[in-house]
């Protein structure tokens, strides 16, 4: 058995569950470089609250490096933003959202290392690639490639004419973007061999977009053809065939191996069968037919006609008396007629009276008939009159209803100005967040002198 001694620094491989990142892969914004597996699992297994908790407190570790590297001259503050942006991105599935910021900061890192010690980072590729990021989160991003040209920033990298140029292809301007990428070739960016090929490449899509014919939509409808010109035939055919075409074009049909018979035009006209009459169909009925004769009309519907007869020395049916009749006989009697309720006289039995007694008579009917006191378990307290001079009835307080001073409208307090404003209708302007400002104007914190009009 050999002995191993177990690497105290060699680290657990990480066992990724592939089922929380299908489940969350449509929040998950796709990067050139790609995304590390593990760094996705362990953002997406983390609970909100504790996320929220640890995504912050970095924020702000990366907040305090910047300060410190912007404020000391040895320190590269242009790396300080750069991981951040990067943490951002990685951290941020998204993308660009209201909890990331990553329009805002990228902004911001551009704009504040625009000047930063008299424009060292204007040369930078690192400083030309947050321009690049920035300016595919914008609207207009040949608005940003056009300032960058004017202020003299990443000239001498071939990823400036090349993501210039894309941006103007994408909009359609292929005669401007030819230029930038010769504008780029005659300022020999590096690397030069990249963007000669780049070069190559575009022209090749343009001269293939030229040559290309324009190709029928599917769903188009199909184009008419002239009236008397078959789709299978080059030649001419009339629409409506004689019958002394009809051998001709069957022969040849039959010269060259087709199917036999007359080739009739698109909207030659059908046969119309009849049915054999007269002598024709005396030869297909000389079968002898069980119903040689189908009768009247009158024969025909004697089903819906009642049976006359004398209405004179005949019963009617009743249909009530039969079945009375019936449940009688089956009971054994004759079932009793109704019997009237008729008052006692003073001759009957007592017990008489007692079955015939009449109903009683109700209480409030009856003189001088006393209420009975309701028991404890009843809600219900009677009300009684209390005598002249027995004092004021235990009722509960009542408090009068007294009308409120007027108060002065004038000298009420106004709210001011920057809680309560009038909304406005129409084409007023209307508040939106930082993001959506920058997305529409990305150059909105520069004076007007700095940025160049896209045409």
């Amino acid at each position: 058995m050999e002995n191993t001694e177990d690497d105290v620094f060699k680290q657990a491989p990480v066992i990724v569950d592939c089922d929380v990142l299908e489940a969350a892969k449509e929040n998950i914004q796709p990067l050139a470089s790609g995304r590390r597996v593990t760094t996705l699992s362990a953002i997406l297994q983390t609970p909100h609250a504790q996320r929220d908790v640890q995504l912050l407190a970095a924020r702000k570790r990366f907040r305090t490096n910047i300060q410190i590297a912007l404020e000391d001259e040895d320190d590269d503050p242009l790396e300080a933003y750069s991981r951040f942006v990067q943490w951002t991105l990685e951290n941020y599935p998204q993308g660009q959202s209201a909890e990331s910021g990553l329009l805002e900061l990228l902004e911001e890192a551009t704009r504040v290392l625009k000047d930063n010690r008299e424009g060292r980072w204007k040369g930078t590729s690192m400083y030309l690639k947050l321009w690049v990021l920035y300016a595919s989160y914008v609207e207009k991003p040949t608005i940003i490639y056009k300032f960058l040209l004017a202020n003299d920033i990443g000239t001498d990298h071939a990823l400036l004419y090349e993501e210039y140029a894309a941006a103007l292809e994408r909009a359609g301007r292929r005669s401007e973007a030819d230029a930038a990428y010769l504008l780029g070739i005659a300022r020999q960016a590096f690397p030069l061999d990249r963007l000669v090929a780049k070069h190559g490449e575009f022209q090749k899509r343009m001269m293939t977009a030229a040559t290309m014919p324009l190709q029928r939509a599917p769903n188009a409808p199909p184009r008419r053809t002239a009236l008397g010109v078959t789709s299978s035939s080059s030649a001419a055919v009339p629409l409506f065939v004689s019958n002394s075409q009809a051998p001709s074009s069957s022969s040849q049909s039959d010269a060259h191996g087709s199917r036999p018979g007359p080739r009739l035009g698109t909207n030659a006209r059908l046969q119309i069968f009849v049915d054999p009459s007269g002598a024709e169909s005396a030869d297909g009925t000389d079968s002898v037919t069980p119903y040689p004769d189908i009768g009247t009309r009158k024969s025909r519907v004697k089903e819906n006609i009642p049976e006359v007869s004398k209405a004179a020395g005949s019963t009617l049916k009743q249909a009530g008396r039969t079945r009375r009749i019936a449940s009688g006989l089956n009971s054994g009697a004759i079932a009793p007629k109704i019997v009237p309720f008729r008052d006692p006289g003073p001759d009957m039995d007592i017990e008489a009276k007692v079955v015939m007694a009449p109903p009683p008579v109700p209480m409030s009917r009856q003189k001088g008939a006393v209420p009975k006191t309701p028991t404890r378990t009843s809600a219900i307290i009677p009300f009684h009159d209390v005598p002249d001079g027995g004092g004021i009835p235990s009722t509960p307080q009542f408090t009068p209803f007294r009308d409120e001073p007027e108060i002065n409208t004038s000298a009420a307090t106004i709210a001011p100005e920057a809680v309560m404003k009038p909304k406005t209708v129409g084409g007023g302007p209307v508040i939106e967040s930082e993001a959506e400002a920058l997305r529409k104007d990305p150059l909105k914190n520069y004076s007007t002198e700095e940025c160049p009009r896209d045409d």
